[in-house]
């Protein structure tokens, strides 16, 4: 039982960690591309590197750069890529880490004209190129992960461009109450149950950090702890948690590049029940000092609990067949468009590659995202959008052969895997799928909606570049298409 509830709680733990971290990684590449504009670099280099920060009230600064029509222009961009690419906010900080520019905020908590130069994502951007962080919205005030990425030219640093998600939009991937995720500091950031976001784990990091840098990070000076008590059942190591009247037993996910760490917890009070009965039948033992009572009254005791346990473990068999086939549904097909899901993609991606590497075979990979996804959702519901991702599937598999691999990895966001195919045929593949969804329309409800996609193509580099670096690479491709207007193919060796 031990053995079975712990490779379940990894494997939820390992397909929490995927389908957060592929989210993830598309962030990240957002402020990469960004960061290249050379729109946005044109205006940086205009205040250059040793631009100070200004000592203009907030209302002024804010005026200033209203009337400024380059800013102005670029905020619009920001606009339309934040309903494009389906995040929060996003805004452009100069040398000095005053806002310049910002989208997806409010009128009453826009980004604009306020300083960041504090920011650890800042900081890490100007000394590292990238950036990334957990904190508390400075004027939204909401929890969310910021990415960002520096703004160079000529070796000289003009700026960063960062993005942020909010974490109440990945918490619904975290349905059980007994699972939650931390960030590197121990503070619990996303949680199945509510309660516990922004509490700390035992001996957390946290702790130990200064008031201003909580206050700067986090906007508080201290944390509840999440208690969970270590405990032995019969001779295991389980941990009572907080709240919680059964022991529990941990699985574990880290993920090193963001540095977040997945706590799923299992129940086991039925082991707690296995030891119960033990200890009644030593105590027998004990009192009456004759083994045959406590024989008699050992199968008493079994006779009475045998025909209960044969019923639990028939319940327990049959929800864990349940469960079997349930996770390797979820492993491998996405519900709404029968496509591989992200986690399955990925596996076969790691597996393709390591075979491209042993036979010395070429390998594409392409990103493809529904362009204004977000717009017919708005216009027309859900349920054309759920009717829209259906048919656009249905599109791009008519293009493929048969060793071709199709993946939604997220909610518009789909992976085509091309093995044994140079940049020139995925090229030429992907401008075929782009032509045919073009040239399509989905139906719902008698509603005919038109709708485009922007494509990234990839060569893989070969077993010196990592699963994440391609992805990464065909992000930025993507990104790069829809950029320069969308609706096309972009493409990068």
């Amino acid at each position: 039982m031990i053995t079975r509830e712990q490779a379940v709680a990894s494997s939820a733990a390992a397909s929490v960690g995927a389908n957060v971290g592929f989210i993830l990684a598309h962030m990240r590449s957002i402020p990469k591309v960004m960061a290249r504009q050379p729109e946005i670099e044109t205006i940086l280099s205009r205040m250059g590197p040793e631009v100070r920060r200004s000592n203009l009230s907030l209302p002024r600064l804010r005026a200033q750069l209203a009337i400024n029509p380059d800013l102005n222009r670029v905020a619009k961009r920001l606009e339309s890529i934040v309903a494009d690419l389906d995040i929060d906010q996003i805004w452009i900080m100069n040398a000095s880490g005053d806002c310049i520019a910002s989208g997806g905020f409010s009128p009453e908590s826009t980004a604009t004209g306020v300083n960041y130069v504090d920011r650890e994502y800042f900081k890490m951007a100007k000394l590292e190129g990238t950036g990334r962080q957990f904190a508390v919205g400075r004027t939204t005030n909401t929890p969310g992960i910021f990415y960002s990425a520096a703004v160079d030219a000529e070796n000289r640093f003009l700026g960063v461009v960062a993005v942020k998600i909010d974490v109440k939009r990945l918490s619904r991937m975290l349905t059980d109450k007994n699972t939650f995720i931390t960030d590197e500091n121990g503070v619990i950031i996303i949680a199945g149950d509510t309660r516990l976001q922004m509490k700390a784990v035992p001996g957390a990091k946290v702790n130990t950090l200064s008031e201003t840098t909580l206050e700067n990070r986090y906007k508080r000076h201290a944390f509840d702890t999440f208690e969970m008590k270590p405990v032995d059942v019969d001779g295991v190591q389980l941990v009572r948690l907080e709240g919680r009247d059964a022991p529990m037993l941990n699985g574990f996910s880290d993920n090193q590049a963001d540095i977040l760490k997945i706590w799923v917890f299992r129940d086991m009070s039925e082991l707690g029940q296995i030891s119960n009965e033990g200890i009644w039948v030593f105590a027998l033992l004990f009192l009456a000092g004759s083994s045959a009572i406590a024989s008699v009254f050992a199968r008493v005791v079994h006779l009475r609990r045998s025909k209960e346990h044969q019923v639990e473990i028939a319940r327990v068999n049959a929800e864990l067949v349940k469960l079997n086939v349930e996770l390797l549904v979820q492993a491998r097909f996405d519900v709404l468009t029968g496509c591989a899901n992200r986690r399955h993609f990925l596996a076969e991606l790691d597996i393709e590659l390591k075979r491209a590497t042993r036979f010395g075979f070429s390998c594409v990979l392409a990103m493809l995202d529904i362009d204004h996804f977000k717009a017919v959702n708005d216009k027309y519901g859900h349920a054309a959008g759920d009717a829209l991702l259906g048919h656009f599937s249905l599109t791009v598999s008519k293009c493929l052969r048969s060793s071709d691999l199709l993946g939604r990895v997220g909610g518009e966001e789909f992976a085509l895997l091309m093995p044994q195919t140079f940049l020139a045929g995925g090229f030429e593949l992907a401008e075929r799928i782009r032509s045919a969804v073009d040239n399509s329309s989905a139906l719902s409800g008698g509603i005919e909606v038109r709708f485009t996609v922007s494509i990234g193509v990839v060569q893989w580099r070969g077993s010196e570049e990592s699963v994440e670096t391609l992805i990464a690479r065909a992000d930025d491709a993507m990104y790069s298409a829809k950029y320069a207007g969308r609706n096309r193919v972009h493409a990068e060796s």
